[in-house]
């Protein structure tokens, strides 16, 4: 069974076994990301010039999920085996490439992000959206240190990879999600997980692939929420029928949340969001102040929040947080006046 808070993934039956694991990217990890990129992806140099500053741009936006698989027996960087890459797009740029769809998406973004156009929804329109019709996501990388999908080893690393994806975007109130990979082996990976082939660009204008090899052909895959049929087996069922958070969390108490069901202690959480490691165990006081006064059902009656009783309190809430992931995605809340309150 797979162990998704952990990062940790056990092999697939009948494969030698590595110690691969996911866990949430950071932006030292980039430089080392640009040689993962699959053959297929093409665009011009002045996108691959400014490609470590976009990337910079998009992992510093709440609009973004930015996944990193690696092997355990490695020293880093070389552990980085795979790394995802997913952004929250506004409605605009989704309707207008839906309209007429063409190769090289994520090359369209950084195109669209270097002319200064809005790609990403800001933090405010996220948590809105959120909160009620719903969002857009456009996967913009997967890239593998080794892309030869039918290796024992790259199956692992796919494994852990869509581990990771769902980690990453399961809770959120999705509607539409949009990738585009290369290759036919590619392309049937995705076609066999659920998602639709929209767009097939070298046998609708072959002569303008004539000079591009075949294991990089562009393949246009979609998914949106009135395809999915809610079922309790079907993980994409849980990335798109998500249901509403309960307890209310802040954004800040949300942002611990998360990293401390990646298996990270309070030190190396202060670490990651650039705060003292006492201001974390303030917002830990704080989580567990709200939840006993919105679900104190949750928790064991353990009385002080400190020592021992306060590790089981969080083992307790991160329990049932590793199976309600919508209460660490960002919403909006109405007042009492019928506006809307982003949760800070």
């Amino acid at each position: 069974m797979e162990n998704r808070a952990s990062g940790e993934v056990p092999a697939p039956f009948g494969a030698v076994a590595t110690a691969f694991r996911f866990r949430k990217g950071k932006p030292a990890d980039l430089p080392h990301c640009v040689s993962l990129l699959p053959a297929g992806f093409r665009a011009t140099d002045q996108v691959r010039e400014r490609l470590l500053h976009l990337w910079q741009t998009l992992i510093a936006s709440e609009a973004s999920t930015f996944a990193i698989v690696e092997n355990l027996e490695c020293p880093w960087p070389a552990r980085i085996d795979a790394f995802g890459m997913s952004i929250f797009v506004t409605e605009e740029f989704m309707s207008k490439f839906t309209a007429a769809p063409r190769p090289q998406l994520s090359a369209l973004v950084y195109e669209r992000m270097i002319a200064g156009e809005q790609v990403l929804m800001t933090a405010k329109e996220l948590a809105k959206a959120n909160a009620s019709s719903g969002i857009n996501v456009l996967s913009l990388h997967f890239g593998m240190r080794n892309g030869d999908l039918v290796s024992p080893r790259s199956a692992q690393a796919v494994s852990v990879g869509a581990a990771a994806f769902n980690f990453f975007h399961a809770g959120y109130r999705t509607k539409f999600i949009a990738s585009e990979v290369f290759g036919m082996h590619s392309a049937r990976f995705l076609e066999a997980g659920g998602f639709r082939l929209i767009k097939d660009f070298q046998r609708e204008s072959p002569l303008a692939f004539a000079d591009v090899a075949p294991h990089c052909y562009p393949y246009l895959f979609t998914l949106r929420r009135e395809w999915i049929e809610p079922s309790g087996v079907n993980l994409l069922s849980q990335l798109f029928l998500a249901p509403a958070a309960t307890i209310g969390f802040s954004r800040a108490e949300q942002r611990v949340l998360e990293h401390a069901l990646l298996n990270l202690s309070d030190a190396e959480v202060a670490d990651a969001l650039g705060v003292s490691e006492g201001a974390i165990k303030k917002t830990w006081r704080n989580i567990f102040a709200r939840v006993d006064r919105q679900a104190a059902y949750l928790l064991p009656d353990t009385g002080a929040w400190s020592g021992s009783r306060g590790q089981e309190k969080r083992r307790h809430l991160l329990e049932y947080l590793r199976l309600h992931l919508e209460e660490l995605r960002p919403i909006t809340r109405p007042t009492a006046n019928g506006n809307v309150r982003r949760r800070n």
